[in-house]
């Protein structure tokens, strides 16, 4: 039997899902400003194809940061619904559980 999921978790589950939408806000941001530097590089009166280029290393830096903290905010979000299952006995999702396994493929190409 499975008990009411409390309003503190409600809250919670509130909070945990903006964060990662933030993150995924910030993380588009930062491509469109990788976008805006590469399509000004294209036009004829730039002076040299590589103006710029410490700008796209740098934010490509921060575009590799970011994808790595929306992987920990996930994580959270997974010990969090652990918790809720511990607490409440209710179900639980795999929707994030991808993003926890270090032996994933997908994560290893990347590295």
């Amino acid at each position: 039997m499975t008990i009411a999921v409390p309003a503190y978790m409600r809250r919670i589950r509130n909070h945990i899902r903006t964060a990662e939408a933030k993150a995924d806000e910030s993380l588009l941001a930062k491509l469109d400003v990788m976008q805006a530097i590469l399509r000004a590089r294209q036009t004829e009166d730039m002076p040299a194809s590589h103006v710029g280029q410490d700008a796209i290393v740098r934010l490509g830096r921060a575009i590799q940061s970011d994808i790595a903290s929306a992987n920990e905010v996930f994580r959270s979000h997974n010990a969090l619904v652990d918790a809720k299952t511990q607490i409440t006995g209710g179900p639980t999702h795999e929707d994030t559980w991808a993003f926890e396994a270090d032996d994933d493929p997908g994560r290893q190409q990347a590295a």
